[in-house]
């Protein structure tokens, strides 16, 4: 997350100011809490009960993974959705 917020949402902004990106997760700790900045856009909402209903209700699904397990689940689950 740390990396999205840092790397990735700036330029997001720059191209679209008004947009936001409501990041969800099972088990989030409180540092990333502490990036919820829904002034900059950047929204923490905690664990979905079901992924594909959210997923449903957005039209982009990004999944900023650069290493780790649930890689491939998670972009299927944008698809389905």
């Amino acid at each position: 997350m740390l990396w999205c917020y840092q790397s990735l949402w700036p330029e997001i902004r720059q191209q679209l100011p008004d947009a936001q990106i409501h990041i969800y997760g099972a088990y989030p700790s409180e540092k990333v809490y502490q990036l919820h900045q829904p002034d900059k856009g950047f929204i923490i909402k905690g664990r979905a009960r079901d992924a594909i209903e959210t997923l449903a209700h957005y039209r982009v699904n990004l999944a900023p993974l650069r290493f780790g397990a649930g890689i491939k689940g998670k972009i299927a689950d944008g698809f389905i959705a």
